[in-house]
């Protein structure tokens, strides 16, 4: 899922597992998108799609459990300020200094909340 050998994983200190059974361990959610952020071998939207469609494998209401530990570790990376200082630092590398000095400016601005739902239709590009 992640791209990376299991031999890679079990070497790390910092891995927080649970044991499943005499020799299984398991992965929480946020846990293997912490590693795929770390990692970089594949985009964490694409980890995240295959952690709830493999949840949703097992059941329906792992799935819905699973798909919400992963919307938290999303909320909690996007409003982080070392998700900002990432952010920053990638467009430092593709954008240039001053794209890159904007980005970390509009970060720094307090956004408007966005709305629980939305209604109508965007039309489509010229």
């Amino acid at each position: 899922m992640l791209g990376v050998a299991a031999s890679t994983l079990t070497r790390r200190n910092d891995l927080s597992s649970e044991r499943r059974g005499e020799r299984d361990r398991v992965l929480a959610p946020a846990e293997v998108l912490r590693l795929g952020a770390i990692y970089r071998k594949r985009s964490l939207d694409e980890v995240a799609k295959d952690l709830i469609e493999h949840a949703r494998g097992i059941s329906t209401r792992d799935g819905a459990r699973i798909e919400g530990e992963i919307e938290a570790f999303f909320e909690a990376r996007l409003g982080s300020e070392q998700a900002h200082k990432e952010i920053v630092e990638e467009a430092r590398r593709r954008l240039g200094s001053e794209a890159a000095e904007r980005i970390r400016r509009a970060l720094s601005e307090p956004g408007e909340p966005l709305p629980e739902a939305f209604s109508g239709s965007i039309p489509p590009p010229d």
